[in-house]
């Protein structure tokens, strides 16, 4: 699974290892109203807007009429000026959807899907078979405990879009301010949902997007001129995000050699030879350092790039997201070369990366005989880990009668095919390789929010070891020490500390998409802290 590259690099072949991830006019309406099964959601029908009803999800194509819950896609626009328009699907709760909370899902990239990610292969109703054209049950999906929004952010992934070309050059401010605006709509078309909880939740780069979004709405609250500028905004969750460059890859490192993936020469010499601080050709905040060849001359740079290279090289083609996990071979590697390169231009750095990452595609290639010999899967067992569900997604969500069932593509026809992570935004590197430990800060100190942090332990992109090392670093009171949780199948689920306005949990044995991993671990820790209960 490749959906969360990154587009940064750090010491040139570090990050390409670490972060190889990381309102429209006319829809088009049904005449149908789904049948629904369950009398919980006839409270809400009557409340409908006819934005929304326009909305309306009745059916989806390889699965048949939806009758447990309604669900909505379409555009909603954020900024009429720029013809800029994101997309978004909606699934209210199993449950309750009146009482439940609501909760925005974002994956990260910056640059990659929520719909491929969390909507069709992480806690959706659905997951799709091998064939790419049908989809099976979810057993764990988050819509049996809140209404579930996932959001393609920013302009350009996906379905989203925008008419002013140079809106794909974006950073971490005016993608929160979108998604702020985003939420504002959805409200103003879903008006039942305002006064429910709201909480905003994410991975990977969503540990940029979350903290972000949740400063702009709580800031946006402060100097709110009326009710309807308001979001009723109770916390957020963030898994395997990432926070700190710095902390993070050197976390990275040390997770490396303690699970036997790099040798002690490498690790030594990544440490004494490596400024984190000083990632490659970028420096944290505004400055750039030159990404000429002078630039790579110095001798601790290029023993950094020599030692790193050697750990790219002692990895071997593993799944970095879950270093346990099969592969699925040969594509993913591919994209995230490009989307190394073109994070970084047309530098020395840039050139690097590609012939490494391409090096990386090769030993993969050459490690099967079969694109397919890495999974054994049967479509009949949904919880089994596919190392290809990626591909079985982009296929699916490019069927013309999916996108005729979403409203997506429609009216506006996009000039480029859905996938799951684009190589059409230009994201800031600066605000990539910007420290989070500030923003949780500030939202530490309003005092209004509850904050889960939980953390996939083999990861090898954003291992638990950086993640403990930050939370650790923010300096709360303990309020709960260190332990084990257990999940409902009595096995040790994690391990969990609880901090004043703060906890944090590792998932055992998951990688860096929990909720596809470790559905049932996930699902557990999720509804406890809906319910405001330890683990």
């Amino acid at each position: 699974m490749s959906r969360h590259y990154f587009q940064l690099g750090t010491s040139v072949y570090l990050l390409a290892a670490i972060y190889t991830s990381l309102s429209l006019g006319a829809r088009y309406s049904e005449d149908n109203i789904i049948d629904v099964a369950a009398t919980h959601v006839s409270s809400l029908d009557s409340h409908y807007t006819a934005a929304a009803l326009q909305d309306q999800v009745t059916s989806m194509p390889g699965w048949g009429p939806l009758k447990s819950f309604k669900m909505f896609s379409g555009y909603i626009t954020v900024d009429a000026a720029a013809g800029r328009a994101l997309f978004y699907v909606f699934v209210e709760s199993e449950s309750d959807p009146v009482a439940d909370p609501l909760m925005l899902w974002l994956n990260g990239g910056p640059g990659c899907s929520s719909l491929g990610g969390g909507f069709m292969s992480e806690l959706g109703p659905f997951l799709p078979n091998k064939d790419g054209h049908t989809l099976k049950a979810n057993p764990y999906p988050w819509n049996k405990k809140a209404s579930v929004l996932f959001l393609e952010s920013p302009a350009f992934v996906g379905w989203s879009y925008s008419n002013t070309s140079s809106d794909a050059i974006v950073g971490d401010a005016r993608t929160a301010k979108d998604s702020r605006a985003f939420l504002l709509g959805f409200m103003e078309r879903f008006p039942q949902f305002k006064s429910n909880d709201l909480y905003l939740s994410g991975e990977s780069y969503a540990g940029h997007y979350v903290p972000n979004l949740a400063r702009e709405i709580v800031r946006g609250n402060r100097g709110a001129r009326s009710p309807r500028e308001t979001l009723n905004l109770k916390g957020i969750l963030v898994g395997n995000p990432l926070t700190d460059t710095a902390v993070d890859n050197m976390g990275a490192v040390d997770f490396w050699w303690h699970h036997a993936m790099i040798s002690d020469e490498t690790a030594e010499g990544i440490r004494s030879n490596c400024d984190f601080n000083n990632i490659g050709p970028l420096l944290i905040g505004e400055d750039v350092l030159p990404t000429t060849a002078d630039a790579l001359t110095k001798p601790r740079v290029i023993a950094c790039d020599e030692f790193c290279d050697r750990a790219m090289s002692e990895l071997g083609p593993i799944n970095i997201y879950d270093i346990y996990a099969d592969v699925c071979i040969p594509k993913a590697a591919q994209s995230e070369a490009l989307a190394l390169t073109r994070a970084l231009g047309p530098t020395p750095a840039g050139l690097m990366i590609r012939a490494a990452v391409q090096l990386s595609s090769r030993e993969k290639q050459e490690s099967s005989n079969s694109a397919d010999s890495s999974s054994s899967l049967t479509d009949e067992d949904p919880s089994k880990y596919d190392p290809c569900v990626d591909n079985e997604v982009e296929t699916y969500m490019n069927l013309p009668e999916v996108q005729k069932a979403l409203h997506a593509n429609q009216t506006v026809i996009l000039p480029w095919r859905w996938t799951d992570c684009t190589e059409k935004v230009q994201y800031s590197r600066s605000d990539v390789l910007a420290s989070m430990l500030p923003v949780y800060e500030e939202l530490l100190a309003s005092g209004s929010l509850r904050i889960l942090v939980f953390s996939g332990d083999v990861d090898g992109i954003l291992p638990v070891v950086g993640t403990r090392r930050w939370v650790s670093g923010l300096g709360l009171p303990i309020k709960s020490a260190w332990r084990p949780w257990l999940s409902p199948t009595r096995q040790v689920g994690g391990h969990v500390i609880e901090y004043e306005g703060l906890i944090f949990a590792s998932v055992r044995n998951a990688g860096h998409m929990v909720p596809y991993v470790q559905p049932e671990r996930m699902f557990h820790l999720l509804t406890s802290f809906l319910n405001e209960e330890s683990p």
